[in-house]
């Protein structure tokens, strides 16, 4: 059979329609999958991603390509270039760089090893920090290794925490792996250090060698923006805050987030290297002088992994109220998808493990079956969307429901505002261990004045109140989610009273300005 085979990242997808289609994410499931069409000859085999600069396994999935039959063979990426693959090229270039690197990751895990240890020696000597000067200029850092990511929370965080630094006085420079989404709104330095250089096809040694690629060129950095504090949102064995604090003698505050073993081991791939991945999460815990977690289940965990307790600051997530507020026009997204006098129920959110999306999806066929005027709008992309479609598709009721895909960060809102119920059915943690999550979406949708229809579930049920600024549902009920639904859409005084009193509620504690100020008045508690 002739055609086209296409393998692509879920982020940036244009197949052509009569192409063999497979996502990255199905290929790392099921390798099995590849085998199975090199039965057919195609004629053209494409690979799109991000930036081809900084793909993943770009050499392993070139061999992978080069096992199917095909004509002609390439690498696209979503900034316009390309590269054929060919057996040669492979031979000559992509081969030995495969040969270099095994001995590269060897160097890397010894040196690592001794970098720890000498460093939890330093940290141990100058435990007692004495800072003599004022916080006025800090150095944010966010070094994760995925690429191209232009919506979600985390993104909302980032932008929210350093526009609180800005608002509050404070001059900002970042340094990071890829530049996120709306940062160029700060108008403060940015620098974007490229990760990828000895290391890129063996699993968690890009992380641990970014550590020496970033410090060269952000000692320089810092000898010219002089910062007299780092913030770090932590990543993957990235312990580059606590080098730079030391080096420079200035605090270091860490963004913690949860620990990234538990995160490979129940909503992803566990880890090769844990054991290393421990020693330098606690390096990072124990080296920062404030520790900056969203929910009381996190201080818990550092607790017991016996962090000291006077430097940790439990903080929640929060919203900008400029950006999430009820006067956005919702008429232009209302007309887009023909919902008129419909009652919309909202969903956005990057479709992870924990979102409950579907959850919801559950929920269509029993709600329509009740109410024919409610419509469901999912925003987003992500892993759980290929279940979500699922669903739908096995309910038959896909006139029911809208799938945006992903949008740009900056038009979230508008999304939001076309929508009379959002939904957070956000779902308990798979090994039965307490959820530590503070979703970002749930403070965005307070301050859209909106009704919600939430999880009962930690810190969400914690920050809303049944029947006052939301609707809480048992999590993980589909059932009694729905009926949520149902009420609030058929209730328009209640949603308009929930709306009001959630946007009132996240006004007065749960903007980022606030967030910020806690954390630098818990800084300047611990330096004192």
């Amino acid at each position: 059979m002739k055609g086209m085979l296409t393998i692509t990242d879920w982020k940036w997808s244009p197949w052509e329609e009569d192409a063999v289609v497979l996502t990255v994410d199905e290929v790392k499931k099921d390798f099995k999958k590849i085998f199975r069409l090199r039965k057919n000859f195609f004629s053209e085999i494409r690979f799109y991603t991000y930036d081809l600069s900084v793909l993943r396994y770009r050499e392993i999935w070139k061999f992978l390509l080069l096992l199917l039959r095909g004509e002609k063979r390439y690498l696209y990426d979503q900034k316009g270039g390309r590269r054929e693959v060919n057996w040669l090229l492979f031979l000559m270039q992509d081969l030995p760089k495969l040969v270099y690197e095994s001995f590269a990751a060897l160097s890397v895990l010894v040196t690592s090893k001794y970098n720890i240890v000498k460093i939890s020696e330093t940290i141990e000597k100058k435990k007692r920090k004495s800072f003599h000067f004022p916080v006025d200029r800090i150095a944010y850092i966010w070094t994760p290794h995925w690429f191209g990511l232009s919506a979600g929370g985390s993104l909302s965080h980032i932008y929210g925490v350093t526009k609180g630094f800005k608002n509050l006085g404070k001059r900002l420079v970042f340094i990071t792996t890829d530049k996120p989404a709306l940062v160029d709104r700060l108008k403060c330095p940015v620098y974007v250090v490229a990760p990828f250089g000895l290391i890129r096809n063996f699993p968690e040694f890009p992380e641990m060698a970014y550590n020496y690629t970033l410090f060269k060129d952000a000692c320089e950095i810092f000898d010219k923006e002089r910062p007299s504090a780092i913030y770090q949102r932590y990543s993957l064995n990235n312990y580059i805050g606590v080098t730079l604090s030391l080096k420079n003698k200035i605090p270091l505050i860490i963004e913690y987030n949860g620990s990234e073993i538990w995160v490979a081991k129940n909503w992803g791939k566990r880890l090769i290297f844990e054991g290393i991945t421990e020693k330098i999460e606690i390096l990072n815990l124990r080296a920062a002088d404030l520790i900056v977690v969203v929910t009381d289940v996190m201080k818990e965990e550092l607790l017991n992994r016996g962090i000291e307790e006077g430097k940790i600051l439990v903080n929640p997530n929060g919203f900008d109220p400029e950006m999430y507020n009820p006067e956005i026009d919702r008429e232009e997204i209302r007309k887009r998808y023909g919902f008129r006098d419909k009652i919309v129920v909202g969903f956005i959110g990057t479709f992870g493990p924990w979102h409950g999306a579907e959850v919801l999806a559950e929920t269509i066929k029993p709600v329509v079956q009740k109410n024919t005027r409610i419509r469901f709008l999912f925003v987003g992309d992500g892993l759980r969307i290929p279940m979500v479609k699922e669903i739908i598709k096995r309910d038959g009721v896909e006139g029911f429901v809208i799938l945006a895909g992903l949008v740009p960060q900056e038009e979230a809102p508008k999304y939001l505002a076309a929508c009379d119920v959002l939904a957070s059915p956000h779902v308990p943690n798979p090994d039965g261990s307490r959820f530590f999550g503070s979703p970002t979406k749930l403070f965005e949708y307070m301050g859209m004045g909106k009704a919600i229809v939430a999880s009962d579930l930690e810190q969400i049920g914690e920050v809303l109140e049944h029947k006052k600024t939301a609707w809480l549902v048992k999590p993980g009920d589909f059932r009694e989610l729905a009926e949520g639904i149902i009420k609030l859409a058929e209730d328009e005084d209640l949603r308009n009273e929930l709306g009001r009193n959630a946007r009132k509620e996240a006004l007065e504690k749960y903007t980022w300005d606030k967030n910020v100020r806690r954390t630098l008045d818990k800084l300047g508690q611990v330096l004192a």
